[in-house]
């Protein structure tokens, strides 16, 4: 039994080492069009947006993605295209581990990292992702990119700005906003009885690694007991006579 399950594992597909991270495609930054002669329906979009910050404490430098975007356009490097990072899905279903189109365009500019996705025509699973985002049901983009060297990431103390990133693929995702964006229970507010507690639940809204840490600290600072000055004893202006 246990030769088989060893068998089993070595046949299973060694996923990338990388990481995912969202991003809404604006309506003032996003255009979808199809072609009335052949149907095939294209999306652009930003991937990456200089001025933002992401949940993980993230921003990206212009100039991060400067060698994918030179080796894409060489034709050297391909950024892969799926749904909701389906490539992490295969054991569940192997229609959403299935690409979804082929990026024509991966370039930086002045405000981020500007994609142009064309979906795969006479594809069921594509174009029932194409159909979505057409109608607005789905509208985000979210990068899988490689943990970049500590030499091209800087800790800001507020954030880590990364300067260089390698991509995997860029997927179309169905929950474009903030990560941070959940659902805080009374519960849950309640349940804290220890520092790591609050850390947790700063993690699970979105605040990672090491802020948590120092936001906890940071507040701990302001519950400790204030010492309050004690005044200085009055002088009795006559206690030369009590001297004599």
């Amino acid at each position: 039994m246990q030769q088989q399950i060893l068998m089993r594992d070595k046949a299973l597909p060694k996923l990338p080492k990388v990481q995912c991270r969202r991003l809404p495609m604006k309506l003032e930054a996003r255009n979808i069009a199809r072609d009335p002669k052949t149907g095939i329906l294209r999306v652009s979009g930003y991937a990456v947006k200089w001025d933002s910050i992401n949940a993980y404490g993230e921003k990206f430098i212009r100039g991060a993605f400067a060698e994918v975007c030179a080796a894409f356009a060489a034709g050297t490097k391909k950024v892969h295209a799926y749904y909701n990072h389906g490539w992490r899905m295969f054991f569940i279903d192997s229609f959403m581990a299935m690409r979804i189109g082929k990026y024509l365009r991966i370039e930086e500019d002045d405000q981020g990292l500007l994609v142009e996705l064309e979906f795969t025509p006479n594809m069921q699973w594509s174009q029932t992702i194409a159909a979505m985002v057409e109608h607005g049901t789905v509208d985000g983009f979210s990068i899988a990119f490689y943990p970049p060297a500590p030499m091209d990431m800087e800790d800001k103390g507020t954030h880590v700005e990364i300067k260089r990133a390698d991509l995997y693929e860029i997927s179309v995702v169905d929950e474009p906003a903030d990560d941070a964006a959940r659902v805080i229970s009374e519960d849950s507010i309640n349940s804290i009885t220890s520092s790591s507690d609050a850390v947790e639940l700063l993690r699970s809204i979105g605040l990672h690694g090491e802020y948590a840490d120092k936001l906890i600290a940071r507040l701990s600072e302001f519950s400790k007991p204030q010492e309050t000055p004690q005044p200085e004893p009055i002088k009795d202006p006559f206690a030369f006579l009590d001297e004599r």
